[in-house]
């Protein structure tokens, strides 16, 4: 009986030893987890300080130089894009009936059209008693206002559930 006690202590140590191991090399792998982060943020700190030192004239490496330069277009199509964004959603919809309206030439008077005309004009259409953009499934954000679907849960400009 000794010898089975013996053979399941050996087993007990050489798991525990394991274990050990595998608690190690967890340990390390989070600590060059950490590092990693530690040496893109010291990075991106030095890309910044170059981007000042060249906007100040003080760069003279043309590899540095034409990096940089690709992050400043990058910058400015980010801007670009923004800006209409945020032009799109602060633009009025057209209605498409209203530009209709306005595209369609209207006659100048003259003598002969001041006769009545034919009773050729279509009757009046009765006013829908949604607005255009209930009509098209639209609302506001009761939150920021920005405008939302009616089949949205959650508002995609400042992420407020949307209650029905």
């Amino acid at each position: 009986m000794s010898d089975w006690l013996k053979k399941a202590n050996r087993v007990l140590s050489d798991l525990a030893g394991e274990a050990g191991r595998q608690a190690e090399s967890v340990q390390l792998q989070a600590k060059l987890g950490s590092l990693d982060k530690e040496l893109d943020n010291v990075y991106i700190e030095a890309g910044k300080r170059a981007e000042e030192l060249l906007q100040e004239r003080r760069v003279y490496d043309d590899e540095l130089r034409v990096i940089l330069e690709r992050g400043r277009e990058i910058k400015e199509k980010m801007m670009e894009l923004r800006q209409r964004a945020q032009d799109l959603r602060h633009e009025p919809e057209a209605e498409p009936e209203a530009e209709a309206e306005e595209a369609a030439p209207q006659p100048e008077p003259t003598e002969a059209s001041s006769q009545p005309e034919p009773a050729t004009e279509t009757p009046p259409q009765p006013t829908p008693t949604a607005t255009p953009e209930e009509a098209a499934g639209e609302k506001a954000c009761p939150t920021c206002g920005g405008e939302v679907t009616t089949h949205m849960v959650f508002c995609p400009h400042c992420g407020k559930e949307l209650k029905e």
